[in-house]
Formats: C-alpha cells, structure tokens, sequence
C-alpha cells in the first residue's frame, strides 16, 4: 500500500503495537502491554487484551526480527501460532507498507475463525456428520475447502481496512483520529 508520508514516521507507528492496534477498526482494544521496555526491538514482548466480535481476546506475541526502519516481524504466542511481517520501503511519493499475516490452522481452529453464529456451528456440524460416510469425504474437503477461503477473504477484507486506517492516520498527520501516540496500558482498567 502507498503512504504518502515519511518511511520512518510509518515505521514508528507499525513498530509499535500499541498504536498500530487502536486504529484496527475490527477490535477494540482494551490494554497492550510491552514488556521489557522501550524501544521496541527483537525479543521485545507485547500483551494483547482486545474486544472482537463480541469476545474478549487475550494473548502474547513477540517480535522475531527487527530491523529498523525497513522490517518488523512478529510472532504471535498462541496455538496455532501466526505471524506478521511488516515492511516500510521508501519511495518517490512516500512509502510503500506491506503486511502478511500466515496462520496454519486446523478444523476447529478454522471453526472458531469462521465468524457467523449458528450458521456456523451448523456448518461444522454438517461437516462432522459427512465424515461419517467414506462416500461423502471428498464432499466435506470441498466444503472445508470453501469455508477456509470465505474465513481467508474475510480476514484479508479486516486487513485491508485497518491498512486503510493506517494510512489515512499517517497522512492526515493524526488529525481527527484522536490521541494514539499514548501507550496503552498506562493507567487504563484492565
């Protein structure tokens, strides 16, 4: 994505969790804690307290590579695991920031990924009873199939909004996006 603003000015928000985090239109966010202290680097530690879909979610991760102010990879503490790689690359107009999310998962970690209530947990349901019947195995891969690349669009879709509200924070100069150059987790209720 291009960012008409400086390479170092979007790296100091992308390396920083805790900003990066309140402008993720998808949660919110109730406290991340870096453990350790500033300045953020490999091995640096951050604790997640969020709010999505209606659960609150709680987990580590920790940064795996650091190399300022081009790479930023961080590796979530979780099973299944996932990481983020972020880039900064400067360019004539500003920068270019990539983010690639990878996340191996399994059928119930798929379950619980695919958002959408009862729908879902019929879904699942159906595809536990078609295991059941050898003939119907190549059926229940194919809906597997489907199911994974609707959770995947779907997480690419929450993706690309909060690299949208990314970048409209760094090019707006913060303005109208309210304070998110305090840390969190300073002062606030868990």
């Amino acid at each position: 994505m291009a960012i008409r603003a400086d390479a170092a000015e979007v790296w100091a928000l992308v390396s920083d969790l805790r900003r990066k985090a309140r402008l993720n239109p998808a949660i919110e966010v109730i406290r991340i804690d870096l453990e350790g202290g500033e300045p953020v680097r490999e091995g640096s530690v951050f604790r997640h307290r969020f709010v999505k879909g209606g659960r609150i979610l709680e987990y580590r991760s920790r940064c795996v590579e650091c190399v300022p102010p081009r790479l930023f990879v961080s590796r979530g503490e979780t099973d299944p695991p996932f990481e983020v790689r972020v880039t900064v690359e400067p360019s004539a107009e500003g920068c270019r920031l990539t983010q690639r999310e990878t996340l191996e998962v399994e059928a119930e970690a798929l379950d619980a990924l695919d958002a959408g209530g009862a729908k879902a947990r019929t879904f699942s349901d159906v595809l536990r009873l078609l295991a059941l019947f050898p003939s119907a195995r190549p059926l229940s891969s194919e809906l597997r199939a489907l199911q994974r690349e609707r959770v995947a669009a779907r997480l690419a879709g929450e993706l690309a909004l909060w690299l949208d509200a990314i970048r409209a924070h760094v090019e707006a100069g913060a303005a109208g996006f309210g304070d998110v150059t305090q840390p969190l987790g300073q002062g606030e209720p868990a």
